[in-house]
């Protein structure tokens, strides 16, 4: 079944049936013209992710940041919220002359398949000291973060979130037998940069990684 979900300026358009804020199910139930930019997939509903054509600021409708903090919200709105909340992503290019670092963690999105050193911006934290803390927590060595590289955004390829993937250049001191992989990183791998294109398992870092080396 497909629902609207609808946003402008962090409002949110909701109607209310059986005492519950719900997304609307059909354009009928729009009193405006929409612009539908993306699409989400929650269990079986297709939410369509869309921008209204209003001539003013919707101040009555719902802020999008109070949606969780009620309780008479439908569900499938709660995890529409969560999806189009960008998730912020740091990775390090590390290269040794024609080679790049990878590494293969033991859990998370990566579990055992190749990928770049780095992880999650947590609350607080700028991209660059983001990825200082990660490149010296997977590998216990403390990098020297130099150029931005890309930033790359768009959505899942398995999932409707929204990614933003910061790629720095890191420099690494002292030898590869100085790296030692903590308890999450499996193994650690050089590859030429074009093998190492092709052995990161995740489709959107892949393509933010051939663009920052290009």
């Amino acid at each position: 079944m497909t629902q609207y979900y609808v946003e402008t300026d962090g409002k949110l358009f909701l109607l209310k049936r059986e005492n519950i804020w719900r997304f609307p199910r059909s354009r009928q139930e729009l009193p405006f013209e929409i612009f539908p930019r993306a699409k989400m997939v929650i269990g079986d509903e297709e939410v369509i992710y869309s921008a209204p054509d209003v001539s003013k600021h919707p101040s009555e409708w719902l802020n999008k940041e109070d949606v969780p903090l009620l309780d008479d919200v439908d569900p499938t709105v709660r995890k529409a919220v969560n999806y189009s909340l960008p998730r912020v992503v740091v990775e390090a290019v590390i290269r040794r002359s024609d080679r790049v670092l990878l590494v293969k963690p033991s859990r998370g999105y990566n579990k055992d398949s190749w990928t770049l050193p780095g992880g999650f911006l947590v609350y607080s934290e700028t991209p660059k000291s983001a990825v200082e803390r990660e490149v010296k927590e997977e590998i216990n060595v403390e990098p020297d973060i130099t150029d931005l590289l890309n930033v790359y955004s768009a959505r899942g390829t398995k999932n409707s979130y929204q990614w933003i993937i910061f790629y720095y250049r890191a420099e690494l001191a002292g030898s590869e037998s100085d790296l030692k992989p903590n308890h999450e990183i499996k193994e650690i791998g050089w590859f030429e940069a074009e093998k190492a294109a092709e052995a990161i398992n995740s489709t959107l870092m892949r393509k933010g990684f051939e663009r920052a080396i290009s």
